[in-house]
Order: structure tokens, then C-alpha cells, then sequence
């Protein structure tokens, strides 16, 4: 089954995937990106200082890569004789939560460049790549700055000022836009509001709430 880690920006989304990777022995973890992907991290160098012409672009890149890794790694997952019933593929960040990030990015440009992505998105999406459920790790904007800093990416902490206002505006509508998106595609979710939470208590309660999750599959299952 595919299990979507998500929310905003330095949410403690990797490290819960990674920590839920390590407890449940028969899964596999697709990270959001790879620290090697030369053109994912010069596309985002370029996005944070603004380069201009890049917007659609990018988001397309995101997308696209996105969902072919997540059907090689389901091949491999398969390749594995894992059981898509109850072993685990996590996901950080599933391909259709980048239409959040879009949604604010090319808000500012003509209409017609959004609707030219929606278009994209529409064709790139499957339902065979979203994840079966979904769990929203909430934080507020001042932890959501807190932890960015504190995890020190350079470019991140080195354009804080002229991309405030993006992250404020990103920050004010992913919760609502990512409901909107889970509703949208019929994908079952889960939140955990983490402000006042250690990875360690954050993790548990993903635990809690996938075995509840895979225990009524089984249920259900048993019944049909």
C-alpha cells in the first residue's frame, strides 16, 4: 500500500518517513527528492533568488520526476513479492500535493499559465500513483520558521527575506488546499497537529493511526 507523508515545508515530513521506514521492517520509503539530483537542487537554487521564466517549468519537472519514481518503485516493491495489501511504500509528499506549491507560485501570472499547468497536472496524475491513505503533519508558521533555520539548508536561510511572503502565503492555504486535494481524489487522511510534539511522539501517533488504518483494511478485506 502507499502511505503519503505531507505538509508544509520543514513539517518533520522526511523525518517521519524515515523513522516509519526503519520501524516497519516490510516497507520501502521514495524520499521527495535525492540530495544528488543536480537539476532538482539548480531548478530550486533558481527558484529561490527569483529567476525569472522558471515557475511553470519547475513545477512540471517536480511532478513528472515525481511520479515516475514512484512507479519504479513500485516495480520494485513488486519485484520484492511484497504484499500490496498490508507491506508499506511511504511516500514524502506525494505527486498530487505539488499543486499546492503551484497554486501559489503561479497565482501572479496570467490565468491561461495556470490553467496550461492544471492541464499538465491532469495529464501527469494517476490514481495509481496517489497513496491509499494520507497523513498531514500541521505546524504553525512560527515552528514552520523555527525548524527551517534550524535545519540549515543554505539557499532556504540565505533568501529568508525576499521569499517571507511566499512561505507566509504558501503556510496560509496548504492545509486547505491539501484537504481540497485528498477530497478531490477520494484519498483517506489523517492529522497530526505536531507544534507541540517531538519526532518521537509524532511517530507514534502515525503508528497508532496506521495500524488502525490497516487493521479495518483487514476488516474490511475479510468481510468481502
Amino acid at each position: 500500500m502507499l502511505i503519503g507523508i505531507s505538509g508544509m515545508i520543514s513539517s518533520g515530513k522526511s523525518t517521519l518517513s524515515k523513522n516509519l521506514n526503519k520501524h516497519y521492517k516490510k516497507s520501502m520509503l521514495l524520499n521527495e527528492f535525492q540530495e544528488e539530483d543536480v537539476v532538482f537542487n539548480t531548478m530550486l537554487d533558481w527558484f529561490y533568488k527569483n529567476r525569472p521564466h522558471l515557475n511553470i517549468a519547475f513545477q512540471a519537472y517536480v511532478v513528472e520526476k515525481h511520479i515516475n519514481e514512484v512507479q519504479s518503485i513500485i516495480r520494485e516493491f513488486n519485484s520484492k513479492n511484497l504484499d500490496k495489501n498490508s507491506d508499506i511504500i511511504f511516500l514524502d509528499r506525494f505527486g498530487a500535493e505539488h499543486y499546492v506549491f503551484a497554486k501559489v507560485i503561479l497565482e501572479k501570472l496570467p490565468k491561461k499559465i495556470l490553467k496550461a499547468y492544471e492541464a499538465i497536472f491532469k495529464e501527469l496524475v494517476s490514481k495509481d500513483d496517489f497513496p491509499e491513505l494520507a497523513i498531514f503533519l500541521d505546524v504553525s508558521f512560527k515552528n514552520f520558521k523555527e525548524r527551517l533555520f534550524k535545519r540549515g539548508r543554505e539557499i532556504e536561510i540565505n533568501t529568508w527575506s525576499q521569499n517571507e511572503e511566499y512561505f507566509k502565503k504558501l503556510h496560509g492555504v496548504y492545509k486547505k488546499t491539501f484537504i481540497d486535494i485528498v477530497n478531490r481524489y477520494e484519498i483517506k487522511y489523517e492529522i497530526i497537529d505536531t507544534n507541540n510534539l517531538t519526532p518521537k511522539q509524532v511517530e507514534l501517533k502515525a503508528i497508532e493511526i496506521i495500524n488502525k488504518y490497516k487493521e479495518e483494511k483487514y476488516e474490511n478485506t475479510s468481510m468481502n
